[in-house]
């Protein structure tokens, strides 16, 4: 390939400018009219097909979030599709949502179950990695003597839970 001319390139570039911004338009409609589908008929496969044209590049995880918000949409992350899921008293304002931008949706982090032991191991790692900084002096503990009364505590739960039996149902 030659290389292009200064002017050539410049075109170019205003071209594929002008392009993104009718595309990220045009995504909006189809997006806007896909949650009202899902909100007046229960209906998701737009918004499920509008996802899965788009290309790599564009914020797909934004869209997500997107319908999310404003329809009746839940992202099945394992089969990466959507699933219809009915939002009580929600409607269809096509004004507001054409005048809020999906590509800067941000997901909600919806966790409906908490595990005490994996976030008290995640709270472990962050620690003995922030003590292994302080040994090089990069970084200062203070309360110090608390990591080994969480380390002690873990230790004694993790012990009672070996001697624990798991429950047996029976039929």
């Amino acid at each position: 390939m030659a290389l292009l001319s200064a002017n050539d390139l410049s075109a170019k570039i205003v071209s594929i400018g002008k392009s993104a911004t009718e595309l990220q338009s045009e995504i909006q409609i189809a997006a806007v009219n896909a949650i009202g589908y899902s909100i007046e008929h229960g209906d998701i496969r737009f918004g499920q097909k509008l996802f899965d044209v788009l290309p790599t590049g564009i914020r797909r995880q934004s869209l997500v979030a997107f319908f999310e918000k404003h329809g009746q949409f839940a992202y099945l992350k394992e089969d990466k599709k959507f699933a219809f899921y009915k939002v009580d008293g929600i409607t269809f304002d096509e004004t507001a949502l054409l005048a809020t931008p999906w590509n800067t949706a941000k997901a909600e982090n919806i966790v409906s179950e908490y595990d005490v032991q994996t976030m008290f191991d995640s709270l472990m790692k962050r620690l003995d990695s922030a003590f292994k900084k302080s040994a090089d002096g990069s970084v200062k503990i203070k309360n110090s003597p608390l990591y080994d009364y969480l380390q002690e505590a873990q230790d004694r739960y993790n012990a009672e839970q070996a001697f624990v039996q798991p429950e047996v149902k029976v039929a």
